[in-house]
């Protein structure tokens, strides 16, 4: 009985040594060395119980072991895992600036072609600024050119006032019904002796004039004042149509009633406007003799 209570108390401290070898697989000989000091006598048991030491042994090895290796395993895991944040981030970022750059570089496309067309602008205005500035120059040189000729015209028209001057004076000698009058560049003789149209116009183109033409109606109102309620002779005849004595179509007329006659194709003039009568009626006359005709100044 003794021996039995030994051997069941042997096999519980055992047990407890199989555990603990499981449990910490370093403390396995000293569990063995308990087991010998309680039961010398179970010696005969112990080769049994030393493979089975040595196959606990070896398990706790390998788990031991096993631990050892997971951990870097584990580790090299989450690396990787960090690794492949770490490039989906830097994806992320880099496709980000990537299309901010792409769209930075196309402004700055449409700039340049903003510039390169306000450029050829510049330089089109610049060309069409020195063709204004060449034209420009050339009126002015055309105005000075006719400003000299001017000049020389203004002398010109001096010297023949002065000479028609004296040949007035001379004139107005020989005979005292000769009468001029000067109104703007043009000398006007009024006759007091009745004639027909042709022999009006022929004793005018003695005088080295011709019958008045009257090409305005400032004239034709300074010619009404001077014929008062009598009537003149004008340089104005019907040939298929009214035509001035230089050939010049009639273009306006201030005839007394709106419109000539139905018959007549010389014309007369008095203060109250034309009328047209036969050219063999007679009638005084009005002769004009211009110093100098004028041209518009045109620099274009």
């Amino acid at each position: 009985m003794y021996n039995t209570e030994r051997s069941e108390i042997t096999h519980a401290i055992y047990d407890d040594a199989m555990t603990w070898t499981e449990e910490r697989g370093e403390r396995v000989e000293m569990m063995v060395d308990i087991y010998d000091c309680v039961d010398p006598a179970s010696h005969r048991d112990l080769p049994s119980h030393t493979e089975k030491h040595h196959t606990l042994q070896h398990t706790g090895s390998v788990s031991v072991e096993n631990r050892k290796h997971t951990a870097p395993v584990v580790c090299l895991c989450l690396l990787c895992f960090l690794l492949l944040t770490a490039v989906i981030v830097l994806c992320v970022c880099f496709t980000t600036e990537r299309k901010q750059l792409l769209s930075h570089i196309s402004n700055l496309t449409e700039e340049r072609e903003q510039i390169l067309i306000k450029y050829e602008q510049i330089l089109n205005h610049n060309n069409n600024l020195t063709e204004e500035r060449e034209q420009i120059l050339t009126k002015y040189e055309q105005i000075l050119n006719h400003n000299n000729n001017l000049t020389e015209e203004r002398e010109q028209i001096k010297n023949k006032f002065d000479e028609l001057q004296c040949g007035l004076y001379e004139l107005d000698q020989l005979a005292e019904n000769l009468k001029w009058i000067y109104y703007n560049f043009s000398f006007y003789y009024i006759s007091s002796v009745w004639k027909s149209w042709s022999d009006s116009r022929r004793d005018c183109q003695q005088k080295g004039a011709d019958l008045v033409i009257i090409n305005s109606r400032e004239e034709h109102e300074f010619l009404r004042k001077v014929v008062g309620s009598d009537t003149f002779w004008i340089g104005l005849e019907k040939s298929g149509e009214w035509k001035w004595t230089d050939g010049v179509t009639l273009a306006n007329g201030y005839w007394s009633y709106g419109h000539p006659y139905s018959y007549g194709e010389c014309a007369k003039m008095s203060s109250t406007g034309w009328k047209n009568y036969s050219c063999s009626y007679k009638g005084k006359w009005i002769c004009e003799r211009t110093i100098c005709t004028y041209s518009k100044i045109n620099p274009s």
